[in-house]
């Protein structure tokens, strides 16, 4: 214990001896004088420029501690290889201060290596450090950020810490050499993802190939190649994107595996705006592309088509947007806008035709409309009345019988009229004709005949006289359609018509054998007979058992069933530029269906068209109708100005072949008025017609192909404002002239 008190009491007294010492010191001591501050070792940095970064200034204490700081300021200037520990030097008045220095080269020469992509001259602008400067690590340090968010702009960013891998600053020659690393080198490519198309058949359209440097603009241009590709199978890229797989980067080898991933567009949802009127579930029945298809061109394409063609709208769009989930944006909604137009028709005015052929002053009424209350269907009622014509029907049409699939694939038509015609035709006589056998004893009429068939060469109308023909048909017509697919259609029909013909010949003319019969154009299976003129008296007739007896006193049945088969690839039903329209029909009718006539009818048509030059388009038609048995007038084939724009006339026949040709070119923007060139030329025959001539049969030139020909140019006006798609003014001329011809709708 005693000796724990006494070392306590020795450390006691030694600290207050220390305490006692020192306490009476100032608490720092002052250094001496600074009388000068100096630099050395240093070539081409001005001093003034080192000693502005010094604290260190002459006439004030030397600090130790600031000293050592002003050394490091110097340091970090950026100019020295290395900076000496600062020389203090004794004066009589003070210390003098020297910092010194060991100052870079002077840079001769800047050299890039390894730089591919940008040129050296690129690089070297974005530097401040240039050839004849001392070399400055702080600018160089600027210079490698301003290098590296370069490469990182066009698109090498994210794959190393630095794009200037080394440098070398030779001391003696100060040639300062940069080794560029712009980006990794591929060492793999894969690719992932919905692509549809075989992989290896999109890696071959990569730019990215093993031992390129991978960049992003080697992304965007294989993406680029990925669309097109895409392209030309058809299909819409969806989603895109490629980037340095992380695991399988080597930075010590600067190589990684690149990974891709391509996605076709597939619809997620489909919107569709702009229809006040038209209920959605029309527009998208006639779609194709249905949610979690694959999007086509030739898919978008064909929607866009069926939805033109139906006529509901004058003007539609679409678009794509992200789908609603965006972790797919290879799902893309689909938005399809249109603008309704008027579906519905009224029609009210007041005509006059003249002339022998003529209808006089007729009165029309009339409404259509072809999307009722929005759903699609269509219906039409019309009312003509005239001095020579009175017409009521009405019709109406299903384009689908329900909502269901297998509903959706029949149509539905009907229609219910009654026909009340008169026409006056011209009287004709042949010219020219070969007189009997002298002495051929020649029954004569006691009055003279009559003949109503068409014009043809070598005959001319008697100047006067016409024939009166009355005629009427009443009855009903229905057609159920069948899809087999988007281009190909059936339709099966029924027809159930009452049909009636009476004929008045003019004063002083008569019709031989039976003048209550008679058939249009001519009289059917009977004689019509002329006499000749001269002084030798000769009978000439014909005789037409191809076209079928119509009481004039009671009502004949006419009961048919139709077939009909319809392929239309058609872009545009109303002004086609691409596709095909080609079809074939077959009508008959005979005892089986309780009708008093015997007779098939067949029809083959096929129209064609093609884009040319710059929005022209060249269409072709081609149509040949043909019959057995002996046919009722009210069904013989025509050629009217419809068909032969350069003709008055309308010809009739038993069989007809027809074909045009024409070049529609546009006028206007958006085609909304386009001129037409076009040719044309058509011909009908009567079957069987026989002429006797004298004792003697021949064939009769009606049995024969009676052809007509013409040349002409049109202006087509598109009024959407009235619902009308195509107005046609045609001036041609034929074989007797010219003549110009108004309708609606396009020809063919």
């Amino acid at each position: 214990m005693q000796s724990r008190a006494k070392r306590a009491v020795v450390a006691f007294v030694i600290l207050a001896l220390v305490a006692s010492i020192f306490g009476g010191l100032p608490a720092t001591a002052a250094g001496p004088t600074v009388v000068a501050v100096s630099v050395t070792g240093n070539a081409h940095v001005p001093s003034e420029k080192i000693l502005e970064a010094v604290q260190t200034k002459a006439g004030e204490p030397l600090d130790q501690k600031q000293l050592t700081a002003d050394n490091q300021a110097v340091f970090q200037l950026g100019y020295f290889t290395d900076v000496l520990p600062p020389l203090v030097a004794q004066r009589p008045t003070g210390v003098a201060v020297t910092f010194r220095v060991v100052e870079n080269p002077v840079i001769t020469k800047i050299a890039f290596d390894g730089n591919t992509h940008v040129p050296s001259d690129t690089l070297l602008a974005l530097m401040d450090t240039a050839p004849g400067q001392v070399f400055n690590q702080n600018t160089f340090h600027e210079d490698v950020l301003k290098i590296n968010s370069y490469y990182d702009k066009i698109g090498y960013g994210g794959q190393l810490p630095t794009h200037v891998k080394n440098l070398n600053l030779d001391a003696k020659t100060g040639q300062l050499s940069l080794n560029i690393q712009e980006g990794l080198v591929v060492k793999n490519v894969t690719v992932t993802g919905d692509t549809i198309v075989p992989v290896p058949l999109i890696v071959s359209k990569l730019e990215t190939k093993p031992g390129v440097i991978w960049s992003q603009e080697l992304e965007n241009q294989d993406c680029d190649a990925v669309s097109k590709y895409f392209d030309k199978l058809d299909l819409e890229r969806g989603f895109c994107q490629g980037g340095i797989d992380p695991s399988t980067v080597d930075l010590n080898a600067g190589t990684a595996d690149v990974k891709y991933e391509v996605d076709v567009a597939r619809v997620a949802a489909i919107e569709i705006t702009g229809n006040n009127k038209t209920r959605d579930y029309v527009i998208r029945r006639e779609l194709r592309l249905r949610p979690g298809m694959v999007i086509t061109q030739s898919a978008l394409r064909r929607d866009y088509e069926r939805l033109n063609n139906t006529g509901f709208f004058s003007k539609v769009d679409v678009t794509a947007k992200p789908g609603p989930d965006t972790a797919k944006p290879q799902a893309v909604t689909l938005v399809w806008k249109i603008t309704e137009e008027r579906t519905g028709q009224a029609i009210a005015g007041v005509g006059y035709s003249g002339g022998a052929n003529g209808e006089g002053l007729v009165g029309n009424i009339g409404y259509s409309q072809n999307n009722i209350n929005g759903t699609g269907n269509g219906a039409s009622v019309q009312f003509q009345r005239g001095a020579r014509v009175s017409l009521i029907s009405a019709s109406l049409t299903m384009p689908y019988l329900g909502s269901s699939p297998k509903l959706e694939k029949y149509s539905f038509g009907a229609s219910v009229f009654n026909n009340v015609q008169s026409n006056l035709y011209p009287v004709y006589a042949v010219a020219n004709p070969t007189p009997a056998p002298a002495g051929t004893p020649l029954p004569m009429p006691t009055s003279t005949p009559v003949s109503i068939y068409q014009q043809y060469s070598g005959q001319g109308a008697v100047a006067g006289p016409v024939a009166n023909y009355d005629s009427r048909t009443a009855g009903f017509s229905f057609s159920l359609g069948r899809r087999f697919s988007d281009y190909v259609r059936g339709t099966a029909g029924l027809n159930l018509q009452r049909v009636f013909a009476s004929f008045t010949a003019p004063g002083g003319y008569t019709l031989i054998n039976n003048p209550t019969v008679l058939s249009l154009p001519t009289t059917p299976n009977q004689t019509n007979i002329l006499p000749s003129t001269g002084a030798t008296t000769s009978i000439y007739a014909n005789t037409i058992p191809s076209i079928a007896s119509v009481s004039g006193t009671q009502p004949s049945n006419l009961h048919s069933v139709s077939l009909g088969l319809t392929q239309d690839t058609r872009d545009d039903i109303f002004n086609p530029r691409l596709g095909w329209n080609n079809s074939v029909s077959f009508e008959v009718s005979n005892k089986s269906l309780g009708s008093d006539f015997d007779y098939t009818k067949t029809i083959l048509d096929s129209k064609k068209f093609w884009p040319v030059l710059k929005g022209s388009t060249i269409g072709l038609h081609g149509q040949y109708a043909t019959s057995t048995g002996a046919i009722p007038p009210s069904t013989v084939y025509m050629l009217g100005e419809q068909e032969l724009s350069g003709y008055t006339d309308v010809f009739y026949g038993t069989d007809l072949i027809l074909g045009q040709a024409e070049l529609r070119f546009p006028l206007s923007h958006e085609r909304k008025v386009m001129g037409a060139l076009f040719a044309e030329s058509g011909g009908v025959r009567l079957r069987g017609a026989q002429q006797f001539a004298g004792n003697s049969l021949v064939l009769s030139p009606l049995a024969n192909y009676q052809f007509h020909s013409d040349l002409g140019f049109g202006v087509r006006f598109d009024l959407p404002q009235l619902g009308l798609h195509t107005i046609r003014l045609d001036f041609a001329v034929g074989q007797n002239g010219g003549h110009v011809s108004f309708a609606i709708g396009q020809k063919f």
